[in-house]
């Protein structure tokens, strides 16, 4: 396994980006081909691939302007690859790549009734700050949490 910062160049990568998008989240919730280029050119874009090259998890930050700080948009791991730990190593191995930044804190927000999500940022060192009341239109409620290295 390896961790890899994609790059505009990277065209297959960034297609295959796209389609677990669409997998993960619908047409509709997960970034689109603008958002993915947005997050390599301003901010920064990981995966974890295995030895062959297949996609096993991706992170997509966006910076925070004026501070040391990002914030982690999107955080997915294709369905088949799930439950095996892939995740959780990319969260690790991009938080060292920040941290080589300069980056102080990471903000993400999280659905209160995704559990499995809550628990492994809670490992990675995240805190729920506040519950965001329908943040996302009404009902649509989310924890803001933190990590601060």
């Amino acid at each position: 396994m390896k961790i890899v910062e994609v790059n505009p160049e990277d065209r297959e990568l960034i297609e295959k980006i796209y389609q677990n998008e669409i997998d993960s989240f619908g047409v509709m919730g997960g970034a689109d081909m603008w958002m993915i280029m947005s997050f390599i050119r301003y901010g920064k874009l990981y995966v974890l691939l295995d030895n062959k090259g297949k996609l096993l998890s991706v992170a997509q930050y966006q910076a925070v302007l004026g501070k040391n700080a990002v914030f982690l948009y999107g955080f997915s791991t294709p369905e088949l690859e799930r439950g095996k730990g892939y995740g959780k190593r990319l969260l690790e191995l991009s938080h060292e790549a920040l941290r080589d930044n300069d980056i102080e804190k990471i903000y993400l927000t999280v659905d209160p009734k995704n559990l499995p999500a809550i628990s492994m940022y809670e490992k990675a060192g995240y805190k729920i700050e506040e519950l965001q009341k329908d943040e996302y239109g009404k009902g649509i409620d989310r924890y803001l949490m933190v990590k601060i290295f």
